[in-house]
C-alpha cells in the first residue's frame, strides 16, 4: 500500500510534473478526438482543471497571507467581472457559457475565477524565468506587461476552440475587440499586483502547464480544420 502511494505521489514531483502534464493532455486530446469518448472528456473537464492547478500549487514555496489574499482576490474579482460580462454584455462583448466548465452561479462557472488565478500564476512563472535570464534587463514593468501579453495570447488561442469544447460562445461567433482589451487590462492589473506583493510564481510545472494548454487548444483547432 505504501509503495503504491509513493508511486502515485511520484507523478506530481517537481521534475516529473511537466511529463505528467504532457501525458495528461495527450490522453485528453485522444478522448476529445474520439466521438464516443468526447462526452466523457467534457464531463471531467472541470475536475481536470482542478487537478492540474492543484498539482502546480503543491509546489508553491511560500504560502503566506499575501499569496492567499492575492489568490482569493484574483479568483473573486475575475469571477464577478465575468458574471457582469455575461449579464450585461458590456465587459467582454455578448457571450454565454455552455456548461463544460462545471457548476455555475448566475450563468457563470465557479471555475472561471480559479482559471484566471491559474493563468496569472503560470504566466508569471514564465516571466520570472525569462527575467532571470535577462541579465537585469527586465524590470517589474516589463515582467507585468509580458505576463499580460502571454495571457492575451492564451485567450486568443482558447477562443479558437471554446465553442467546440462547449466552454463559451460569443453572439457573433467571434470575440469583439473589447474582449481582448479587457483581457489585457485585467491580466496587466493582476500581474502588477503580483509583482508589487513580491509573490514568486514557481517554476517548471507552472510553465509547462501554461504552454501545454495552448498546444492542446491548437491541436484541437487543427483537428477541426482537418476534419472539416
Amino acid at each position: 500500500m505504501g509503495t503504491n502511494y509513493k508511486k502515485i505521489l511520484s507523478i506530481i514531483e517537481y521534475n516529473e510534473l511537466p511529463k505528467t502534464f504532457a501525458i495528461f493532455y495527450s490522453v485528453g486530446l485522444l478522448l476529445f478526438a474520439i466521438p464516443l469518448t468526447r462526452p466523457l472528456f467534457l464531463f471531467i473537464l472541470p475536475l481536470s482543471l482542478l487537478f492540474v492547478f492543484a498539482a502546480v500549487l503543491y509546489h508553491h514555496k511560500r504560502w503566506d497571507a499575501k499569496f492567499i489574499y492575492f489568490g482569493i482576490s484574483v479568483a473573486t474579482l475575475s469571477f464577478l467581472i465575468e458574471m457582469a460580462g455575461v449579464k450585461t454584455g458590456l465587459v467582454f462583448g455578448i457571450y454565454s457559457y455552455k456548461g463544460s466548465l462545471g457548476a455555475e452561479l448566475l450563468e457563470t462557472p465557479l471555475m472561471i475565477g480559479l482559471n484566471w488565478f491559474m493563468l496569472t500564476y503560470c504566466s508569471a512563472a514564465i516571466m520570472t524565468y525569462v527575467a532571470k535570464r535577462s541579465a537585469g534587463f527586465m524590470g517589474s514593468a516589463l515582467k507585468a506587461t509580458g505576463g499580460a501579453l502571454l495571457m492575451l495570447g492564451y485567450d486568443f488561442v482558447a477562443e479558437l476552440v471554446a465553442p467546440v469544447m462547449n466552454m463559451w460562445e460569443f453572439q457573433d461567433m467571434r470575440p469583439p475587440a473589447e474582449n481582448y482589451v479587457m483581457w489585457f487590462a485585467l491580466a496587466l492589473t493582476f500581474h502588477i499586483t503580483l509583482n508589487a506583493l513580491g509573490i514568486q510564481a514557481r517554476g517548471k510545472p507552472a510553465m509547462a502547464l501554461f504552454l501545454l494548454q495552448m498546444v492542446f487548444f491548437l491541436a484541437i483547432y487543427i483537428y477541426y480544420l482537418v476534419a472539416l
